[in-house]
């Protein structure tokens, strides 16, 4: 039963940032974002998929991953679209 909140959560927070990313490269206006903020969070997810190697999580590394290549996506419009 663990297992399955677990890919629920990792689902659901790494689905949480995909209108984000679509509004972004979409509508090309990324002013209203903190690329400070991005950067941040982009350093913690990466940090949750290197501890989820670490303990052998599965739902960690793959909501992870799957957050790292979303916000690289809002970084990248962000740079893009200054």
């Amino acid at each position: 039963m663990e297992l399955y909140v677990g890919y629920l959560a990792a689902f659901m927070g790494t689905l949480c940032w995909l209108p984000q990313a679509w509004k972004d490269w979409a509508s090309r206006d990324t002013s209203g974002l903190s690329l400070a903020a991005n950067l941040m969070f982009l350093l913690t997810v990466s940090l949750w998929f290197v501890y989820g190697i670490m303990v052998n999580d599965w739902p960690i590394m793959i909501a992870n991953i799957c957050a790292i290549l979303i916000v690289v996506s809002i970084v990248a419009a962000k740079l893009r679209y200054k």
